[in-house]
């Protein structure tokens, strides 16, 4: 078994416990087991290779991934990415989806205010899991890739998250090194017109 198929690694496993961790500490009902769930806790972060500055997974219990949008805007045969200005790479414009929001509503507001395009949803390409992406991260992150076409609007990059934006054939596309972790893949699915992956 491999990375993308899941394999437990010590950042994974790191995660899990915390996860436990988190909602021993919740719902422990005396000193002896709050400090058990403590310790455990403490022994998650490092095994996890967590920064001790970083925040928690989760301050909610029980503690479950959070959830993402992701645009696969087409424009004809072409598709929109951004540069993030996080990491440099390329990726589909997106981000969290907000309590009371639906993901449609999540992802057209996310793409207008990365890229300045108005969309319309058409379908979902599938539901990606950001463990199966092999990266550090702080927290589990499902990402719903939802398909759209361009309604309106010019591109306009927001400047606090995105350093370009542009329409790309699968001729055009950068190298998949320089994607950002997952979004070439899901990327290549838009471009083929898949729907209803899951990883």
């Amino acid at each position: 078994m491999n990375d993308q198929e899941g394999r437990l690694t010590p950042a994974r496993i790191g995660h899990i416990l915390e996860g436990l961790a988190l909602d021993g500490l919740h719902y422990a009902e005396n000193e002896y087991d709050r400090s058990r769930y403590g310790r455990i806790l403490e022994l998650a972060r490092a095994l996890g290779h967590v920064p001790e500055d970083a925040p928690l997974l989760s301050k909610v219990v029980p503690v479950t991934p959070k959830v993402g949008v992701d645009g696969a805007v087409m424009d004809g045969e072409t598709i929109l990415l951004i540069q993030r200005k996080d990491s440099q790479k390329w990726a589909l414009p997106g981000g969290a989806v907000e309590v009371g929001e639906r993901p449609s509503e999540a992802v057209i507001r996310e793409v207008e205010e990365e890229t300045g395009i108005r969309i319309q949803p058409d379908n979902v390409v599938g539901v990606f899991d950001n463990w199966m992406d092999r990266r550090v991260m702080s927290h589990h992150l499902y990402h719903i890739v939802i398909r759209a076409h361009k309604t309106g609007g010019t591109i306009n990059p927001q400047p606090e998250e995105v350093l370009a934006a542009g329409w790309f054939n699968v001729s055009q596309l950068p190298p998949a090194d320089l994607f950002h972790p997952g979004h070439y893949d899901r990327v290549l699915k838009s471009l083929r017109g898949l729907v209803g992956a899951v990883d």
